[in-house]
């Protein structure tokens, strides 16, 4: 995360659809692949959210000059990659292996945790280093939601255990 002061607005949204991508992608397999019907319904809801995080990102980004991207692209690559599908969310081959076993919905319901909790403070840390008022209200919007994802994952995981 130390990296994000080097990079430019553009680039931090760049990586921030990224993250939405990725987690829509999750949230829709697991909806359908939840065994739990509210698990399902939760995994779903989670997914249309990250449509609108991304909508709002494309919304954004438009506000940026095209091209924008700082002097050290060659650092900023790598840190980009970090947000792919298989760093954060399980690759299809491990998320296939999870959704055979036996505590499939509570696998997923403690790695979709542990990710949310990373976004938040992903764009936490984007909006406090962003330098115009609309992509520090963003950042710090997106920050809002993805600690209120992890709210709501964490209050089900609760729930669930004791089902």
């Amino acid at each position: 995360m130390s990296g994000t002061k080097y990079f430019s607005g553009l680039e931090v949204i760049l990586a921030a659809k990224e993250v939405e991508k990725n987690g829509h992608r999750f949230y829709s397999v697991m909806a359908e692949q939840a065994s739990a019907p509210l698990l399902k319904e939760l995994f779903s809801l989670l997914a249309q959210d990250e449509v609108e995080h991304l909508r709002r990102l494309n919304q954004l980004e438009a506000n940026y000059q095209e091209g924008v991207f700082a002097d050290c692209e060659e650092e900023f690559l790598p840190y980009l990659s970090q947000f792919n599908a298989t760093k954060i969310f399980p690759d299809a081959e491990r998320l296939e292996s999870i959704l055979k076993s036996d505590s499939a919905d509570i696998q997923a319901l403690d790695m979709a945790i542990e990710a949310e909790e990373k976004f938040a403070e992903y764009f936490s840390r984007a909006s406090e280093l962003a330098q115009t008022e609309d992509g520090k209200e963003a950042f710090s919007w997106l920050a809002g939601e993805e600690a209120r994802h992890a709210k709501i994952l964490k209050e089900r995981r609760v729930n669930y255990a004791e089902d």
